[in-house]
């Protein structure tokens, strides 16, 4: 009797080291955002498209595909890992600037049946791959975007946006240089016309420092209210620095939230 304990206890021992890691090969994945150099997803078609960190407006989307991944849950599924590549439908690449790159494609669940192995893609998971470890999520968001949800992205500034960038680019060219560095995120705030009259306008703009796009620090954000009249041109009127806003100050700024 003796023996048949020392027997059981060996080999929950052998195991239990063995147990400990499939727990912890499903611990959650975190990713940093700026972290991310870019994203490609490939599809099995040929279809491909990179969305990349130094652009802003892609860099939103990065935001956004990061977000799913550290906000999705482990699955209590298994992971399949003879599945044929070709049946692969769309895979989601994310290159780290420390070099590491992470893959994400969807998941699938298997069966045998008369010796023939089915497999049909599982909906809403997917499988997380990085440093050769793998790991199956639940993310329907994560699921719907990597199979067709990137091809409807909107990759570009609307119009509205592209003309207060103008309208700011024109009104800039007015100021000092100690402000040349308040080029980020700009913004025509409140336009009023001046005794009704459409050819006369106070101005109201703001805009974000540069600097402070990737350095760690909170943003500055200029403010200026200036008169744009046929007589007399664009004369500024006030400027005026905010320093250090919150970090949703400047995601609205950026119109990354509302």
């Amino acid at each position: 009797m003796r023996k048949l304990v020392i027997l059981v206890m060996g080999i929950v021992g052998l195991f239990y080291p063995m147990q400990m890691l499939l727990v912890k090969a499903n611990i959650q994945p975190k990713l940093e955002a700026e972290d991310v150099s870019y994203i490609q997803v490939n599809r099995l078609n040929g279809e491909t498209h990179s969305f990349e960190e130094n652009n802003g407006y892609e860099e939103v989307i990065i935001n956004k595909v990061v977000n799913w991944i550290n906000t999705s849950s482990p699955s209590e599924e298994a992971i399949e890992l003879e599945l044929n590549k070709t049946s692969i439908v769309s895979m989601m690449k994310i290159k780290l600037k420390n070099g590491d790159v992470a893959v994400i494609e969807p998941a699938y669940n298997c069966v045998f049946e008369n010796q023939v192995k089915t497999c049909m893609i599982a909906d809403g998971e997917v499988i997380y791959t990085r440093n050769n470890k793998k790991i199956r999520l639940n993310s329907l968001e994560l699921y719907d975007w990597l199979l067709v949800g990137w091809k409807y992205e909107s990759v570009g500034a609307p119009k509205d946006e592209l003309l207060e960038e103008t309208l700011y680019t024109r009104y800039f060219s007015h100021l000092d240089k100690a402000y040349s560095d308040f080029i980020m995120c700009p913004k025509i705030d409140k336009v009023e016309r001046i005794n009704f009259d459409t050819r006369r306008h106070i101005i109201h703009a703001s805009a974000l420092n540069y600097s402070a796009h990737h350095g760690g620090v909170l943003f500055d954000r200029i403010h200026i209210t200036l008169t744009d009249t046929p007589e007399n041109g664009v004369k500024i009127n006030k400027v005026t620095i905010q320093k250090g806003i919150s970090d949703r100050e400047s995601r609205i700024q950026c119109r990354r939230e509302s």
